[in-house]
């Protein structure tokens, strides 16, 4: 199997799941209890990239998204694939108070950064008009 083939699967068997998730959170909060109709996934479309590390919220979703799939995941021949997968996501996880500290500490050096450039070029012109 191609490398592509196989990125294809993963996708979709992703997609899967959280599909499924999706149907049993519509069925918890629906007034009437019904299931929700199953989705056809006859023409999947193609899959969109990955970030390479969710940031804010999104990491906040992945991670519900995750604890959801790993407890509703049935048992089957592929599950290499879904457990590759969480492995994945898993070296990639970052706390989300820990992304707050580094936004802000981004912010502030970019800060910083831009006042540092605007006084150098203060002080360059000042001293090539006072020059002559």
């Amino acid at each position: 199997m191609s490398d592509r083939h196989q990125e294809l699967l993963r996708q979709r068997a992703i997609v899967q799941e959280h599909l499924a998730w999706l149907d049993r959170e519509i069925a918890q909060i629906s007034p009437n209890k019904t299931q929700p109709t199953p989705v056809s996934l006859a023409r999947p479309a193609p899959p969109a990239p990955l970030p390479s590390a969710p940031s804010g919220h999104l990491a906040g979703q992945a991670a519900d998204l995750t604890r959801h799939a790993a407890a509703s995941r049935p048992t089957s021949e592929n599950s290499s694939v879904p457990s590759a997968a969480e492995a994945i996501l898993e070296e990639y996880r970052v706390a989300p108070d820990t992304l707050k500290t580094d936004i802000r500490k981004g912010c502030l050096l970019y800060f910083v950064g831009a006042l540092s450039l605007v006084a150098l070029v203060v002080s360059v012109l000042y001293f090539l008009i006072s020059k002559r």
